[in-house]
């Protein structure tokens, strides 16, 4: 579904990223894990049209992306919840989630029936629906976040550190709707996770990427127990 093939991309005369290859394939769950500083957030913003390669090509559904606009790349069906929310304060909760169609034909039943589905997999938006984004907690935020991404009607879901400044058990919750839609939908994702033990339980692959480079890869259950990831990453 998704080909990254050795994409590289540069801050200046700084090269962030340094040939990095993977795939997504579909109705998977993939997990990019690595420190800070390793390239993770500009990976996904590279495959959302953020951000340009400097070399190296982006292929969805067969087709080259590197150079389309961020508007037809959503519309394509790929979809980023970046991190840190970035949900509109001044909103309320359904005006926040219907921002989400905007690269889409305006279809009132099929939004409905999108946000139907957004309330079935998060009840406390619902209950919430008339709030301002500002009101919420941090972690009913984050769900509005992937409820808005949701929107779009991906095939591919990025997701950017969901589990960033949540408290455990909301942690919890958000990885089991996560798992939830995947089994559901069948929607592919892409998981960007600082919380590596999470994301290794969850995917069904994964790749370590360090100081811009894809150092490991494999099967995520096999690479939870690989004394490398455990002593990097899992505390081990």
């Amino acid at each position: 579904m998704l080909k990254v093939d050795d994409i590289r991309v540069s801050y200046g005369h700084i090269e962030v990223l340094k040939g990095i290859s993977f795939t997504v394939e579909m109705g998977e769950i993939v997990a990019l894990i690595g420190g800070n500083g390793a390239g993770k957030t500009t990976t996904l913003s590279t495959i959302s049209g953020l951000l340009r390669p400097t070399s190296g090509k982006l292929s969805w559904k067969g087709e080259e992306i590197q150079n389309t606009t961020v508007e037809a790349i959503v519309a394509s069906g790929i979809s980023h919840c970046p991190e840190g929310r970035r949900i509109f304060p001044g909103l309320s909760v359904r005006e926040n989630l219907i921002t989400g169609t905007a690269a889409r034909a305006n279809n009132k039943q099929e939004i409905e029936e999108d946000l139907t589905l957004v309330f079935e997999l998060f009840p406390r938006l619902k209950e919430r629906i008339k709030q301002r984004g500002w009101s919420l907690s941090g972690g009913e935020q984050q769900m509005l976040a992937i409820g808005r991404a949701l929107m779009s009607r991906p095939s591919l879901l990025m997701l950017d550190e969901p589990s960033l400044g949540l408290a455990p058990i909301i942690i919890e919750q958000v990885f089991e709707r996560i798992v939830e839609l995947n089994k559901r939908t069948g929607l592919a994702v892409l998981l960007v996770e600082q919380n590596s033990a999470m994301a290794l339980e969850v995917a069904s692959r994964a790749f370590v990427l360090e100081t811009g480079t894809i150092t490991l890869s494999g099967i995520a259950s096999v690479l939870a127990g690989d004394p490398r990831i455990q002593e990097a990453y899992l505390g081990g």
